[in-house]
C-alpha cells in the first residue's frame, strides 16, 4: 500500500510522537485520518502585529528623507564649533538624557570590557559625570585622577565615585581643559626621569565629540603616558606568562562616522543642532582624528554599522622615552597657535548671530512701541 508523507509542523518538531514505539522522524507516515474533532493548529511563525513592523519601516523612511533633503538654516553653526560650554547647563539632566539610548545600543558593556583594561597610575580626561566609575578594578589601579572642565560636571562624578568606591582613597580630581598641561599621578615628582612622571593608563569615552581639537587632544594626553612598565599581562588579564610587560595605553571608546554614505548624511544634517542642543559633534570621523595625532592603534573593534569606536592606542616612537618631552613641546605649540577666539568661521558665525539677535531684539521692541502707539490713540479717540 502506498504511504503519503508529510511536513509535520515546526513548533512540534522536536516533540515526542504519538505513534507508540516508533521514533519521531522529520518525514513520517503521515496518520490516519481521525474522525474526532481537531483543534486549528497554531501557524508556525504567529503573527505579531504586520502593522507595528510595517509602521516603524515607514516611519523611519519618512525621518530620513525628510532630514536627508533639507537644506540647513544660514544660522546652523558651522562645523566643530566648540560647543562644550552646554554641559555647565546639561549636567544635572545628562545622566537621564543617555540612559535609554545608551542601554539600548549596550554602550555599558562597551564601557565595561574596555574599562577593566586599565592598570597602574590612571587618568579619566573629559569623565563627565562618571559614566565609568562602576568599571574600575581597583585592585589593577594605584591611583586614579578624574578630569573635565566642567566643574559642574565633575562636581556629580565626585558624588558618583564616593558612593561606588566609598573607601577608596587615591582618587582626585582635576577640573580643567585636557588640551592644557597635566599634574602627574600623585606621588610622583617632576625631578624624575621623563618616561616616571606619566599615567600608565589613559581612559577618555566619549569626548572627542565635544572637544575643540580632537587630534591635538589625543596628542596631548599620549605626551603624559609613561614609558615604564609597571603591570604585568598575568596581573590584569590573567596571561600565562608573567614576565610579558604590558605598556602604557589610551582606552578610547567614541562615536562617529560610519561605514555608509547614506548615515553619514544623516550625521551630518542632524549634527549642528545637536551640537548646539547639547555641546557634541557625532558626525567626526575618528579615524581620521587619530590619524592626524599620530597615535599606534594596538587594537580596534567597530560597533553599530561602524558609527561606535573602541581602541586601544600606544605611543609612537617619536614619543617614547627621552622624546617624550619634545612630542609634549611640539604639541603644545601647536595648541598656543590656536586662535584665541576660535577658528575664523567661527567668530565670523558668532558674529552673526548677535547682529541677527539684535536686529531681532530691536524689532520686538518697535513691536511693542506699535502696540502702545495704537492704545493710546484708542484711549485719545474715546
Amino acid at each position: 500500500m502506498d504511504r503519503k508523507y508529510s511536513l509535520p509542523h515546526t513548533s512540534r518538531f522536536f516533540e515526542p510522537t504519538a505513534r507508540r514505539g516508533r521514533p519521531y522522524l522529520p518525514f513520517a507516515p503521515a496518520a490516519k485520518a481521525s474522525t474526532k474533532a481537531t483543534t486549528k493548529a497554531e501557524p508556525a511563525f504567529p503573527r505579531r502585529h504586520p502593522w507595528l513592523t510595517g509602521g516603524t519601516v515607514l516611519y523611519a523612511a519618512f525621518v530620513y528623507f525628510s532630514i536627508w533633503r533639507r537644506t540647513p538654516p544660514e544660522d546652523v553653526a558651522p562645523q566643530d564649533f566648540d560647543f562644550s560650554f552646554r554641559y555647565n547647563a546639561t549636567a544635572g539632566t545628562f545622566d537621564q538624557d543617555v540612559d535609554s539610548i545608551e542601554w539600548f545600543y549596550g554602550i555599558p558593556k562597551l564601557r565595561k570590557k574596555l574599562i577593566q583594561k586599565a592598570h597602574g597610575n590612571v587618568l579619566e580626561a573629559a569623565v563627565g559625570t562618571g559614566r565609568n566609575s562602576e568599571f574600575y578594578n581597583l585592585n589593577h589601579i594605584s591611583t586614579i585622577s578624574l578630569q573635565d572642565q566642567s566643574k559642574e560636571m565633575i562636581d556629580i562624578a565626585k558624588a558618583k565615585w564616593w558612593e561606588t568606591h566609598p573607601e577608596y582613597e587615591h582618587c582626585r580630581f582635576i577640573t580643567g581643559s585636557a588640551l592644557g598641561a597635566l599634574p602627574p599621578p600623585p606621588g610622583e615628582s617632576r625631578e624624575g626621569r621623563p618616561e616616571d612622571e606619566g599615567y600608565d593608563t589613559i581612559v577618555a569615552t566619549m569626548s572627542l565629540c565635544s572637544t575643540l581639537e580632537p587630534s591635538l587632544f589625543l596628542r596631548n594626553l599620549a605626551g603624559h603616558l609613561s614609558y615604564r612598565n609597571v603591570a604585568t599581562q598575568a596581573s590584569v588579564t590573567g596571561a600565562p606568562d608573567p614576565r610579558e610587560p604590558l605598556p602604557a595605553r589610551i582606552l578610547l571608546l567614541e562615536h562617529g562616522r560610519s561605514y555608509f554614505s547614506w548615515i553619514n548624511r544623516l550625521l551630518d544634517n542632524l549634527a549642528p543642532a545637536h551640537a548646539m542642543q547639547h555641546g557634541c559633534w557625532r558626525n567626526r570621523d575618528i579615524g581620521q582624528i587619530i590619524e592626524d595625532s599620530g597615535l599606534e592603534i594596538i587594537s580596534s573593534q567597530r560597533k553599530h554599522l561602524g558609527t561606535t569606536w573602541s581602541l586601544e592606542l600606544g605611543l609612537p616612537a617619536e614619543a617614547k622615552g627621552e622624546k617624550r618631552q619634545q612630542w609634549l613641546e611640539d604639541t603644545r605649540q601647536k595648541i598656543a597657535v590656536l586662535p584665541a577666539g576660535g577658528k575664523q568661521e567661527h567668530v565670523q558665525w558668532i558674529e552673526r548671530i548677535k547682529e541677527r539677535g539684535e536686529a531681532d531684539r530691536r524689532s520686538e521692541e518697535l513691536a511693542v512701541w506699535r502696540t502702545e502707539q495704537r492704545e493710546k490713540m484708542k484711549k485719545r479717540d474715546q
